[in-house]
């Protein structure tokens, strides 16, 4: 399971840093230049980061779950 965990991430930062180094879009400038691009990369991080949380506490729910049955049929 920490197997899966860590690949993920990994794809997941991979693809960020992929995704920063791209060609900036008008956007982008627009942000970079009025001062809130910090504003935008902390939403987010607080956006994918919840969504981590989210996904690491529903695969522990649905172990407990998976544990719970199996000990149910023994």
């Amino acid at each position: 399971m920490k197997i899966k965990t860590k690949t993920s991430l990994t794809i997941i930062f991979l693809l960020m840093f992929g995704l920063s180094a791209s060609a900036q879009s008008g956007m982008e400038e627009f942000f970079y230049q009025s001062g809130k691009i910090n504003v935008v990369i902390g939403v987010a991080a607080i956006v994918l980061v919840g969504l981590i949380v989210y996904l690491w506490r529903l695969d522990n729910r649905v172990t407990r779950m998976e544990k719970e049955q199996k000990g149910g049929k023994s």
